[in-house]
């Protein structure tokens, strides 16, 4: 039995693979955390960063559109763009084209917090590189690419290229990673 069928003694259900990834993931994201608070930016949590990810895309935003890539309701994107304004990361202005809509525009501070998002992620990987060398971090990306062509595009991905998904080694701040 590979480890990946180990089943995690402390929840039933879960392998052993599975746990390590979310260790990963959540060891990703306090690294990543770290460096925006130190870079003035720990007041933004998920989803917000993914809201200011998915305005920073070519072509207008509006708070519906926030809602439907997030999967979730209009009122509940509205009372986080509510929230984004309010500390200075949005400007929100009437559609030219749907008097019910409001085209969402990122200020310069979120620009910066996803500047500072992207910069804090090449650190990382940087990091990775220094422990584990090269063809460690490749094979790492292997992986998680051999994963990942499994599920499909999250809530808010959509962006593709000849013959499928980004791999996860590609995405930009601004383009759902």
């Amino acid at each position: 039995m590979t480890a990946s069928h180990t089943p995690d003694p402390q929840h039933p259900g879960r392998t052993a693979l599975g746990r390590a990834l979310r260790r990963a993931l959540n060891g990703y994201w306090q690294l990543i955390g770290a460096q925006l608070a130190a870079a003035g930016f720990d007041d933004r949590k998920f989803p917000e960063g993914r809201v200011l990810a998915l305005c920073a895309r070519p072509g207008e935003t509006t708070i519906s559109d926030v809602g439907r890539r997030l999967g979730i309701t209009r009122q509940g994107a509205g009372k986080i763009v509510a929230g984004l304004r309010e500390h200075g990361y949005l400007t929100v202005a009437p559609s030219p084209t749907d008097r019910r809509e409001r085209v969402l525009s990122l200020t310069p501070r979120a620009e910066q917090f996803l500047v500072t998002v992207q910069d804090a992620g090449h650190a990382v990987e940087t990091r990775l590189r220094a422990e584990i060398g090269d063809e460690g971090v490749d094979q790492l990306f292997r992986a998680l690419d051999l994963l990942a062509r499994h599920a499909g595009p999250l809530p808010g991905e959509g962006i593709t290229r000849a013959g499928g998904w980004w791999p996860l080694r590609g995405q930009q701040a601004g383009d759902g990673s």
